[in-house]
């Protein structure tokens, strides 16, 4: 999120351990650094650097930490993490390496900072690579945090908010060693509050329950409050909690609320000494400006956006986000070149992210059977074991493998039916589509209109099919029976009791018919964002075209057009 966001997670890492091995005076001045990389941190670089090149060991090995915190800090991501990793090998080749508690302290404090580098830049592969590597060298409760946030990347709510609330439980609340400050142990739990906070607001978006958001803004409030009543950074803290409850009610659908909110940043001009918090507030200003239809405005912070992360390359799904602002906004503004340019930077972005999420699904599926085989496996070797237990771990085992068996399953499901809307459009080629409505049908009992009207009427549709006018917004069926010169009372009663089916049910077959056809035959179709594709068959959203889509094929857009571009 910011700079400081995860700095302060190495103060439970090794306090105390410390003493162990670095003298008081060593202590102090490594716990000025950290201090220093907050208020001044080309001081601390410049500290960092001196120690970096102690004749003693381990007082270097942090000297160097810290000047990777530097660069991390910086966003210089890259130089970060060669240095990190450089750093645990030279810490794994020391001979007290296996023995001396701190040493392996440091490889987790490096595993951690690897870790959000990763993260931090949506590659949760990687981020997951490093934990699982180096998982002894982490402790349960980072782990555990760690883990958890991974969970809610991956759409694991409700599991990884628990991790990470049992997380935030089970952290002790630490004696402070020397050197060390209360503030900085406090700042370690606001981090936690905040990310559980993010979490929720992530959780509402899927499941757009009002009281998910209500537990966001409490645990922000929770560790904004923390902070401020030891003063710490007071502007900079209210400018983050302005902006995480500005995102709440921009979820909640209140944007002019959101946007008063996110214009709090001129108040506090802090907030443009860390490029990655002034992002968060363009993206969520551009957001803004977007629904309430303030086009320039919203491509203004837009851009503004996408020329920092060039810098930070920081969040490739609020990238994603902002692409797909400024699609829309171009093509409200009828710039059909700048719009299709930004769908198609979108779709490239969908499949890198698509395919990251794919292999750290993998990667959580996997893990998450090996930790129930190892607790079963301590269970039956301890021979005191209850059957309780057995049977609650045999429960777990089968709901993960159903779970995985399921998914597969609905796989499948979904790839017969993209190969039996193949088939049918195939067959469609050599016959008329709608030949069904002219042949005349066995009328129902009830009919009150006669067999020429209905004769009129089918091939009046045919004609406004062949023309493709079902493509118009103002498809009505008053809109209809003008130009078929009959009444909507006709109209309506042909559709009921010779098609047996409503108008409507009629002119969402149409449509969906014309797309899955079109994505077929012209594939630059299919890197058009799904709001164009929805405006070019006639739907004002895209989420209205979703909803007819599926209702009409049992899948999803993205999957279909993903699937054809595979058979291709």
């Amino acid at each position: 999120m910011h700079k400081l966001f995860y700095f302060f997670i190495l103060f439970v890492i090794a306090p105390t351990m410390f003493s162990q091995n670095l003298n008081e005076l060593e202590i102090k001045r490594t716990r000025n650094i950290q201090e220093l990389l907050i208020s001044n941190p080309d001081k601390a670089y410049a500290e960092a650097l001196e120690i970096s090149n102690s004749k003693k060991e381990l007082f270097s090995f942090f000297g160097k930490y810290y000047i990777a915190n530097f660069f991390y800090n910086k966003s210089e991501y890259t130089h970060s993490k060669q240095l990190l990793i450089s750093l645990i090998n030279n810490i794994e080749k020391t001979d007290a390496s296996k023995s001396s508690k701190v040493h392996q302290d440091l490889i987790g404090m490096c595993v951690n900072k690897l870790f959000y580098i990763h993260k931090n830049l949506g590659e949760y592969d990687l981020a997951l690579f490093y934990l699982d590597k180096y998982k002894k060298s982490v402790p349960d409760n980072h782990f555990n945090e760690q883990y958890g946030s991974i969970k809610v990347a991956m759409g694991d709510y409700i599991n990884g908010i628990a991790l990470l609330k049992r997380e935030l439980k089970t952290t002790p609340h630490l004696k402070l060693g020397v050197g060390e400050k209360k503030i900085m142990n406090k700042k370690l739990f606001a981090d936690k509050y905040n990310i559980i906070g993010e979490a929720y607001q992530k959780y509402y978006i899927q499941s757009k329950k009002t009281a998910l958001l209500d537990s966001a803004n409490y645990n922000f409030n929770v560790a904004a409050t923390m902070m401020l009543q030891d003063n710490f950074y007071p502007e900079y803290t209210k400018a983050l909690l302005s902006m995480r409850e500005a995102k709440s009610a921009a979820l909640a659908g209140n944007y002019v609320k959101s946007l008063s909110l996110y214009r709090k940043r001129e108040k506090y001009s802090i907030i443009h000494d860390n490029i990655r918090t002034e992002q968060l507030f363009d993206l969520g200003m551009a957001d803004c400006f977007h629904h309430l239809k303030q086009v320039d405005s919203a491509l203004f912070y837009c851009k503004k956006y996408i020329k920092n992360y060039q810098t930070t390359k920081v969040s490739k799904e609020n990238l994603l986000m902002t692409y797909n602002i400024m699609t829309q906004c171009y093509s409200e503004k009828k710039d059909n070149k700048n719009a299709y340019l930004y769908a198609q930077k979108s779709l490239e972005l969908i499949q890198s992210i698509g395919g990251i999420k794919n292999k750290s699904l993998n990667f959580l599926h996997n893990y998450d059977l090996n930790k129930i085989k190892e607790e079963s496996d301590k269970i039956i070797a301890s021979k005191n074991y209850f059957k309780i237990s057995l049977f609650g771990i045999l429960i777990i085992l089968s709901s993960v493998i159903y779970s995985f068996y399921h998914y597969h399953k609905v796989q499948k499901e979904k790839h017969y039916r993209f190969l039996k809307i193949i088939q049918n459009l195939k067959e469609s080629k050599t016959s008329e589509i709608s030949n069904s409505q002219i042949n005349k049908i066995e009328t129902q009992p009830k009919q009150i209109i006669d067999d020429e009207l209905i004769e009129k009427i089918a091939l009046g549709l045919k004609k406004l099919e062949h023309k493709e006018t079902f493509l118009d917004p103002n498809f009505k069926l008053a809109f209809v029976a003008k130009k078929l010169n009959t009444n909507t009372a006709y109209l309506s009663q042909y559709f009921n009791q010779v098609i047996q089916k409503t108008f409507s049910e009629y002119t969402q077959e149409l449509r969906i018919q014309y797309v899955l056809q079109k994505l077929i035959d012209a594939p630059h179709f299919r890197k058009y964002t799904l709001q164009a594709i929805a405006e070019e068959v006639g739907y004002k959203d895209a989420n209205t075209f979703v909803r007819v889509f599926k209702r009409q094929t049992g899948l999803s857009p993205n999957y279909y057009i993903e699937k054809l571009k595979n058979t291709d």
